[in-house]
């Protein structure tokens, strides 16, 4: 897709809608609901990187709480923050050997903030826009060399069919320190028995519009209680690096509680 044809998308779409990490419906991507107002959300993800698998210094993990609030019945408020372990490829090289082989210990590594706004669900296909700010923390700023602040949005496009099923396409935009990245995201869920409200699961497949990386996301989402979903998935994919491509995993589990 052309990326002109997506800037005057979401330029459309700005004056008529406004999440980032908290992903009700979904693991990675955004989904068009949000909580009602007054509602609330807690979240916490736990995730795994191989971002190269044939180099384990490129491995980290990270540990996500976050806590979404509805503003409105349809503009909802997130805050999380990542607490991080980065392997000693991801360190600065001038500071890399002070940590050895295993890397610096985990560390706050940004915090995030997003709004995300839906709009009312009167169309065939609902529509939703997020915009997100993360900020790094000083020792991010010093072992990662993450010195500017990201900010991006993301256009949602969802599409219900059958009993709770849905199909959604997501466009990211973001921009660090006048980096841009565009990338997409197409994903799909629907329950996996005949309870609508039970057990379900989904794929997300992403990419970047450079043809740079690839990511299939298959995923499970287990109701433990009213309120509390369970969801879990393995992401396999490649990405370009120094004009090769190398292999990525990614472990995922999170809770989620709303309220």
């Amino acid at each position: 897709m052309n990326r002109h044809i997506l800037v005057v998308a979401v330029g459309l779409l700005l004056p008529l809608a406004l999440r980032a990490h908290h992903a009700l419906e979904y693991i990675e991507m955004e989904s068009y609901f949000t909580p009602r107002r007054g509602g609330a959300l807690f979240h916490v993800h736990y995730d795994y990187y191989v971002e190269d698998a044939d180099n384990p210094d490129a491995d980290h993990w990270e540990f996500t709480p976050g806590f979404s609030y509805g503003l409105t019945d349809c503009l909802m408020f997130d805050v999380h923050t990542h607490f991080a372990k980065f392997g000693r490829e991801h360190v600065v090289e001038a500071r890399r050997e002070e940590y050895g082989e295993s890397g610096p210990s985990p560390f706050l590594e940004a915090v995030a903030f997003s709004l995300q706004y839906r709009l009312p669900d009167q169309w065939p296909i609902q529509a939703g826009l997020a915009g997100k700010l993360e900020v790094p923390f000083r020792r991010a700023r010093r072992l990662l060399g993450s010195e500017d602040h990201v900010f991006g949005g993301t256009l949602i496009l969802n599409r219900e069919f059958g009993s709770h099923g849905a199909v959604t396409l997501n466009v990211n935009y973001e921009n660090e320190g006048g980096e841009e990245d565009w990338s997409w995201a197409l994903g799909v869920r629907s329950p996996l028995s005949m309870d609508p409200h039970g057990i379900a699961g989904g794929v997300e497949i992403s990419g970047d519009f450079e043809g740079n990386s690839w990511a299939v996301l298959p995923g499970v989402y287990l109701p433990i209680r009213e309120g509390t979903v369970f969801k879990t998935g393995l992401q396999l994919g490649r990405q370009r690096a120094e004009e090769e491509w190398v292999g990525t995993l990614r472990l995922h589990t999170s809770l989620m509680y709303s309220f």
